[in-house]
């Protein structure tokens, strides 16, 4: 558990009582931080100077957001996530030659230039089957070069493409048609606050490269990527702690609509930033609907597999 020094008693004795008396989503952002194993003593102390005392839910969440401000999402720096701070988290052996992939909501990028996503999704259709289509290419290229500009260094979260395909491919590996698999992925992904609810469905690209990619951008970078902890983003109920021994990636949360036996552990990681590119596009559709699952429901099972796979480790 984390925060457990004399010095955060105040702010522990916050997250109980949080976790008590709270609503779901603010009993579950607490739930984290009691539940967090990974975070250093330094990490500890780095948080310490953004969270007051006497502390209130009010200051404790502002709090974070200026720590995750200056020390996590740092435009030009490195976040706090990949410095020796979060040693024992760091990916120093992660397999090169693997691909990684990434859901983005580009709702805002594409009204930055002009652009509607059906207009932005006709472009890259048309590039996909010709790549020489040079109007395509140069809107494409405006596009990615505005939203790359106004991003930060803030560590992105990756899934493993091994783990999903079979959202996109059958077992012979031949392409399935699948006009639902932004809502498939966004749930494999535990990605609920991409939720349109009663409002327009989002327009989402999916993003697919390798982690030589990453190395490229970063050549003399050996702290590239890390297994997430709750101190590397925005707080958020849809997040869930990994355990520190037996697993060396994260595991995001499933929103899936299946039942319980059908519950299934995606590898997640975060990595340092890197400009995206037009050969990273991979697919483009739209999330229509909610999530198949509450995160209280997906967080109470989720926890049960995670202790569960703990128990039969140890007997192994």
């Amino acid at each position: 558990m984390a925060f457990q020094k004399t010095k955060f008693s105040v702010f522990y004795q916050l997250l109980k009582d949080t976790i008590q008396n709270s609503h779901p989503e603010l009993h579950a952002v607490a739930e984290n931080f009691v539940l967090e194993e990974r975070l250093t003593e330094q990490r500890e102390d780095s948080y310490e100077a953004f969270i007051t005392s006497p502390i209130n839910e009010i200051n404790w969440h502002g709090g974070h957001g200026k720590y995750i401000k200056e020390k996590i999402f740092v435009s030009p720096g490195t976040p706090e996530t990949f410095t020796n701070h979060n040693q024992p988290n760091l990916l120093t052996n992660i397999d090169k030659d693997q691909y990684l992939v990434r859901l983005e909501d580009i709702s805002n990028p594409v009204n930055r230039i002009g652009h509607s996503a059906n207009e932005m999704f006709v472009y890259i259709n048309n590039f996909h089957k010709n790549p020489g289509n040079n109007a395509a290419k140069d809107i494409i290229e405006k596009f990615l070069t505005n939203w790359n500009r106004i991003r930060d260094f803030r560590p992105i979260f990756a899934g493993f493409w091994g783990e999903v395909k079979d959202i996109f491919t059958d077992l012979k590996g031949n392409e399935i048609v699948n006009d639902d698999w932004a809502n498939k992925l966004r749930d494999r992904f535990g990605l609920g606050h991409y939720d349109p609810m009663n409002g327009e469905p989002i327009p989402v690209l999916l993003l697919r490269y390798r982690v030589s990619d990453i190395l490229d951008v970063n050549p003399e970078e050996t702290k590239i990527a890390a297994v997430p902890t709750i101190l590397d983003s925005k707080l958020s109920p849809f997040f869930f702690p990994t355990p520190q021994n037996g697993w060396n990636q994260g595991q995001s949360l499933d929103l899936s609509a299946d039942n319980e036996n059908d519950y299934s552990l995606n590898c997640e990681i975060v990595h340092k930033f890197i400009p995206y590119q037009a050969s990273y596009i991979y697919h483009l559709g739209w999330i229509t609907n909610s999530p198949g699952k509450t995160c209280e429901k997906a967080r109470k099972i989720h926890l049960q597999y995670l202790q569960d796979d703990f128990i039969h480790s140890r007997e192994i």
